[in-house]
C-alpha cells in the first residue's frame, strides 16, 4: 500500500510540472484564506477544501467548515467534525482529487477546476467513499507543509479525544461514570512518511493556505 502511494504522488508531481508548463485552459479556483493557529481550525479547514473539491450533500456541514468561527463548535460537533476528517482522510484522496507536489509557487495548496485538467490528467467526475458516490468538481495540488499543518499535526491534538471516541464513550473526557456502550471503530490516519522530499522550484517565505 505504501509503495502504490508513494507511486501515485511521484505520478502527481510530474502532472503538476505539465500543468505549470501548459497554462492555456487551466483554470484556477478558490481564493487566499487565514486559518487561526488552532487545531479544531485547521481540520475545519481541511474539511472545507474536501468540500471545495467533492461535493457533500449534507447542509449542516456549513458550520463545521466555517474555521474563522472555530470556537463556537461544542463538543458533540467535534466529535463529528473527527469522524468526518477520517472518512475523508488523504489516504482516501490522494490520487483521486488531491495530489502532491513541491512545484507550485509560494502556495502550499493550489485548486484546479476539474474540467481544464481532463486532458491531461485521468481524474474521474466521481468518487466512492464510505459506499457512496460523490461528484468531483475540482482537484487540488499540496506541499507536504500543508498536509502536515492542515490534517496530521491538528489531529495528533485530539489523540486522546479519538481514543475515546473509538471506544465508544464521549470525545471530552467527562469526571461522571459512564455506562458502558458499543464501541465505535475510528481508524487512525496511515503514516506518511513515504512522501518523498522533493525540493520547490521556487523559493517559499512561508507556507500560504489556498481555498
Amino acid at each position: 500500500m505504501q509503495a502504490l502511494l508513494s507511486c501515485r504522488l511521484n505520478e502527481a508531481h510530474n502532472t503538476m510540472a505539465a500543468l505549470i508548463g501548459e497554462r492555456v485552459g487551466i483554470k484556477k479556483t478558490g481564493s487566499k484564506v487565514t486559518v487561526p493557529r488552532n487545531p479544531t481550525a485547521k481540520l475545519m479547514y481541511y474539511l472545507d477544501c474536501v468540500a471545495h473539491v467533492i461535493q457533500l450533500d449534507n447542509p449542516n456541514l456549513s458550520r463545521l467548515r466555517n474555521f474563522e468561527r472555530y470556537y463556537l463548535l461544542n463538543d458533540d460537533e467535534i466529535d463529528a467534525l473527527l469522524a468526518l476528517v477520517l472518512l475523508f482522510s488523504p489516504d482516501e484522496l490522494i490520487g483521486k482529487v488531491f495530489f502532491h507536489s513541491e512545484d507550485f509557487g509560494g502556495s502550499t495548496n493550489e485548486f484546479f477546476e476539474l474540467s481544464s485538467v481532463t486532458h491531461m490528467l485521468a481524474v474521474s467526475d466521481n468518487i466512492l467513499i464510505g459506499g457512496e458516490r460523490k461528484r468531483v468538481a475540482n482537484i487540488m495540488f499540496f506541499k507536504r507543509c500543508w498536509l502536515e499543518g492542515n490534517f496530521l499535526s491538528p489531529l495528533r491534538s485530539f489523540e486522546g479525544r479519538l481514543q475515546r471516541l473509538a471506544r465508544g464513550l464521549p470525545g471530552r473526557a467527562s469526571s461522571r461514570p459512564l455506562a458502558p456502550s458499543r464501541p465505535r471503530v475510528l481508524y487512525p490516519p496511515r503514516s506518511y512518511s513515504s512522501i518523498p522530499e522533493r525540493p520547490a522550484s521556487r523559493s517559499s517565505s512561508g507556507c500560504c493556505n489556498i481555498l
